[in-house]
């Protein structure tokens, strides 16, 4: 299995969930973006999720779990989000706090790997399901095509040439032989 903090170089959808060891009050700091006097820009979630650059903020979400106490964390992230969670429901339901999660949608090419520093710990990389589509098998005559086929039929012109092509090579050998036993 490929490590999970490996950012996949595919269109698939996932998300990494980050437990975020803040108390309650100090999420909303933690998750603004702040711009200095130089242009700088600073963003301490951004700097805590190890990425070579900062994530698009439209699919970053910071939240507390207890806004989602009634609905479940795994609920949320497989019929929300569409995620496949696995067998990881109590794991992710068992979660207190805070959580990141980065869609990778936020993500930019160049970006290869998280590398979080404290106070986000990994939890998991989850991705949209993939189903492979089931093909029911055709039946009717025209789906029988014309498989295998073998060698192609000779055409008549196909033959005629094979024929005169033997019948020129048979008189240059002859006159040939002619020719030397004259000489």
């Amino acid at each position: 299995m490929t490590d999970p903090l490996t950012i996949p170089d595919s269109d698939q959808r996932c998300v990494w969930v980050f437990s975020v060891d803040l108390p309650e009050d100090d999420l909303a700091d933690f998750g603004h973006e702040a711009h200095t006097d130089e242009g700088d820009v600073q963003w301490p979630l951004g700097d805590a999720l190890g990425l070579s650059s900062y994530p698009d903020q439209d699919f970053v979400e910071l939240f507390d779990l207890s806004t989602l106490q009634e609905y479940g964390f795994s609920r949320y992230l497989s019929e929300a989000n569409g995620m496949d969670i696995g067998d990881d429901a109590a794991k992710l339901d068992a979660l207190r706090g805070g959580v990141a999660l980065v869609f990778s949608q936020a993500l930019s090419d160049g970006q290869e790997r998280f590398a979080p520093k404290a106070p986000l710990s990994f939890v998991g990389r989850y991705a949209l399901p993939v189903d492979l589509p089931t093909h029911e098998k055709l039946t009717s005559t025209s789906a029988e095509g014309l498989l295998p086929q073998g060698k192609p039929v000779k055409s008549d012109a196909r033959i005629g040439g094979m024929v005169a092509t033997f019948v020129l090579l048979f008189l240059a050998v002859f006159v040939t032989l002619f020719v030397w036993i004259s000489g």
